[in-house]
């Protein structure tokens, strides 16, 4: 491991390299030892206390790097991660946390925070290897009530699985716009890559192709297959008959929190909060995914905080990565 850290204007962001034996038993190439950003609230270093400690998931296509450090000749413009967080601390009076900011990225584009055996087992890592680093390294409040997960799009979906299943290590989760109802919002994904790619078959990502990364990276997640190589992953349509395959398609649906919350119940009443928060423009209809599982939520009894933004996919995200600190602060146990 090494430490670097950056002090900007009285901001102190740890950068450390990080080695995981759950990352590097991956089947893609990608390295085990990955960057983990540590950014230490206003008045840390003057100060004794110990703090509530806030995972950031990072989106698709993201990682924990360029979540820190947003390269500045993209279409979009994103600031750098301090001028999101510092705000909510210094302005809008919430008690200052520990937010770590782990890196979820693989070759097709994100692990998906869940353990797979292709891309890696990117869920444990957090739960076990990030979290003993980060209480073994600083001061945090080391109880489960003090500690919690947040995250965008694939980031919320990370924040819903990580948390719905180690209600022993995370009292609380804020799932933004995150990938569920993956009925309606994602088997489209594979019409559309098909269409792109057609009259030829599927034979893994296509470069300058939206779909085909997202199609690679979330089977390896979902229905991964090391002994299907080259890519190691079964897809949940066939081709060219475009017809779902039940079984695979089955395995996708264990990863949706709109059908894995019944399984997890006991998990989710022993929690002090869960935030569902989506833009209602949002470009993948993820709003439907969060409307359906408040609804199931509701209906099952699951204490949560549902809201909604005029957003669409990530032109609010950054504000909503506020909205979710400033709930966190309200629902994490503080010295």
């Amino acid at each position: 491991m090494r430490d670097s850290p950056a002090a900007k204007g009285g901001i102190v962001i740890v950068q450390t390299r990080h080695e995981s034996a759950y990352l590097a038993a991956n089947m893609l190439g990608d390295p085990g030892e990955r960057d983990l950003f540590v950014y230490l609230p206003p008045g840390y270093e003057e100060s004794d206390r110990r703090y509530a400690t806030a995972y950031l998931l990072h989106a698709f296509g993201q990682s924990a790097e360029t979540v820190v450090n947003p390269p500045t000749d993209d279409e979009r413009w994103r600031p750098p991660i301090e001028d999101v967080l510092d705000p909510v601390f210094r302005r809008m009076g919430v008690p200052p946390m520990i937010v770590v900011i782990p890196d979820g990225n693989c070759r097709y584009g994100c692990g998906q925070w869940i353990d797979s055996p292709v891309s890696g087992s990117f869920g444990s890592y957090v739960a076990k290897d990030v979290v003993s680093f980060v209480d073994s390294t600083y001061r945090t409040i080391a109880n489960t009530k003090s500690r919690g997960c947040f995250g965008f799009s694939s980031g919320g979906m990370g924040s819903w699985n990580i948390v719905s299943q180690n209600p022993d290590v995370f009292t609380a989760m804020a799932v933004l716009s995150a990938d569920t109802f993956l009925d309606m919002t994602h088997k489209i994904f594979f019409y559309k890559f098909f269409d792109n790619i057609w009259p030829d078959a599927p034979d893994g990502p296509v470069e300058d192709d939206d779909w085909a990364p997202m199609v690679y990276a979330y089977a390896a997640a979902y229905s991964p297959n090391p002994d299907n190589p080259p890519y190691h992953v079964d897809l949940p349509v066939a081709w060219p008959s475009g017809e779902v395959i039940p079984e695979v398609w089955d395995r996708w649906l264990a990863c949706d929190p709109v059908e894995n919350y019944r399984d997890r119940l006991d998990n989710l009443r022993k929690l002090s909060g869960i935030l569902l928060d989506a833009g209602f423009r949002d470009n993948y209809e993820l709003h439907w995914g969060h409307r359906l599982l408040h609804h199931r939520l509701t209906e099952a009894g699951i204490e949560h905080t549902f809201t909604e933004n005029p957003g669409n996919h990530g032109g609010r995200a950054n504000e909503r990565l506020q909205v979710a600190l400033e709930w966190l602060g309200q629902v994490l146990e503080h010295e």
